[in-house]
């Protein structure tokens, strides 16, 4: 997983609960990197994740919601640190089509090492579409994160159902619909 995700994550805890408890969080999560997390520096899935399991048995938070949690705010880091992938586009639907040809293509450019997930984007009606996103690191709840960030980030309300995933989240099936009020509830399907 690249740096810049852990810096993400160290902002987002940051902010959420304060900077010593990160300093807390790194002296009592058992990592394999033992140097700072630096941008496009590629480090070990499992330090992110033992990260990610110490703030949510600290703070008794379900996985699921902090990883959509994180997704969101992700996103807005994400934009501000790579405004040339969101330039020039108004509405999610015309960005997220371009997530993996476009996207994604570029960032394995910057970084080459990196292996983001395959998003297979398929337009479904004016204001609806349709997202695969597969990954081996079983992140949907994340992708539906960072969906609604992108949702927020362009203030365009969206409606996200789940409309199929596998056991292992490796798979989801996301059902966007831009017409539609967003929904309240968590994941629907």
């Amino acid at each position: 997983m690249k740096g810049i995700v852990f810096n993400i994550f160290e902002r987002f805890v940051q902010q959420t609960w304060g900077g010593e408890v990160w300093e807390d969080v790194l002296d009592t999560t058992e990592l394999i990197t033992k140097d700072p997390f630096v941008g496009p520096g590629d480090y070990p899935d499992a330090d992110m994740f033992a990260l990610v399991a110490n703030i949510c048995a600290r703070y008794e938070l379900p996985l699921p919601a902090a990883l959509r949690t994180f997704g969101r705010f992700a996103f807005a880091e994400l934009s501000a640190a790579t405004p040339q992938f969101v330039a020039g586009f108004s509405h999610p639907k015309p960005f997220l089509l371009t997530l993996g040809d476009i996207v994604h293509r570029d960032v394995k450019k910057l970084y080459p090492a990196a292996t983001p997930p395959e998003i297979d984007a398929i337009d479904s009606g004016p204001d609806r579409l349709r997202l695969v996103y597969a990954s081996k690191r079983g992140l949907g709840e994340l992708a539906y994160g960072l969906i609604e960030g992108v949702s927020d980030h362009f203030k365009t309300p969206c409606q996200i159902s789940v409309a199929d995933r596998t056991a292992d989240d490796t798979r989801w099936v996301f059902d966007l619909d831009f017409a539609a009020p967003p929904n309240s509830a968590g994941v629907a399907g």
